[in-house]
C-alpha cells in the first residue's frame, strides 16, 4: 500500500513538474468508479437482475431449509414410537440434508460472486472506453480513480464522475438503437 501510494505520488509530482517546465497546461480528473457503476442506469440494471436471481436462489435455500425443520418435527413428534435403528435412520437423513443445504447454499454464494464480478468487470471494461475518449477529447493529461492509492484529497473541479456516468448512459442508449 505505502508503496503503491509512493509511486503514484512520484510519478505524478515528474508529469507535473515536466508540464509546467514546458509550460503546458496538464489537466488532471478523478473518477469515483464504483458510483459510476452504482449510478449508471446500467449498473443498476444490473443490480436490479442480480437482485432478482438472489431473490429466486434464496426461495429454494428457503424451501430447502424447510424441509429440514420438518424433517426434524416429525422425528420429534414420531421418537417415542421408533426404534433405535428407525431413529438413527432419520438423524442421518437430517444431517445429510443439512451437508446438502451447506454445499447449496456454498454453491449459490460462488455463483452469485460470480456473477457479480463477472457483470463489474465487464461495465468497467465499457467505462474505460468512455473515460479514454473523454480524456483525449478533453485534453486530459491524467484520469485517476479516486480509490486508488495517492488519492487522499480531491476538488469537485476534477471530479468527471458525472461527465463519464451520463456518457455511459447515452454510450449505452446509442447501442440499443
Amino acid at each position: 500500500m505505502k508503496r503503491h501510494f509512493l509511486l503514484s505520488t512520484i510519478i505524478l509530482v515528474i508529469l507535473l513538474t515536466c508540464n509546467i517546465a514546458l509550460g503546458e497546461d496538464f489537466k488532471i480528473g478523478l473518477i469515483d468508479l464504483q458510483r459510476c457503476l452504482e449510478e449508471s442506469k446500467e449498473g443498476q440494471k444490473v443490480f436490479q437482475l442480480l437482485k432478482k436471481k438472489k431473490d429466486i436462489l434464496q426461495r429454494q435455500l428457503d424451501k430447502k431449509q424447510k424441509e429440514i425443520l420438518e424433517l426434524k418435527k416429525e422425528l420429534e413428534k414420531q421418537a417415542m414410537m421408533l426404534s433405535m435403528d428407525a431413529k438413527e435412520d432419520k438423524n442421518k437423513a437430517i444431517e445429510r440434508k443439512a451437508r446438502e443445504l451447506e454445499y447449496f447454499y456454498k454453491d449459490l454464494n460462488e455463483e452469485m460472486i460470480k456473477a457479480q464480478e463477472k457483470e463489474k468487470k465487464r461495465i468497467f471494461k465499457e467505462l474505460g472506453r468512455v473515460i479514454e475518449e473523454i480524456g483525449s477529447k478533453g485534453g486530459y493529461g491524467l484520469i485517476m480513480e479516486k480509490r486508488a492509492g495517492g488519492v487522499l484529497y480531491w476538488n469537485d473541479s476534477v471530479n468527471i464522475t458525472e461527465k463519464v456516468i451520463r456518457a455511459y448512459d447515452q454510450m449505452k442508449e446509442e447501442s440499443k438503437k
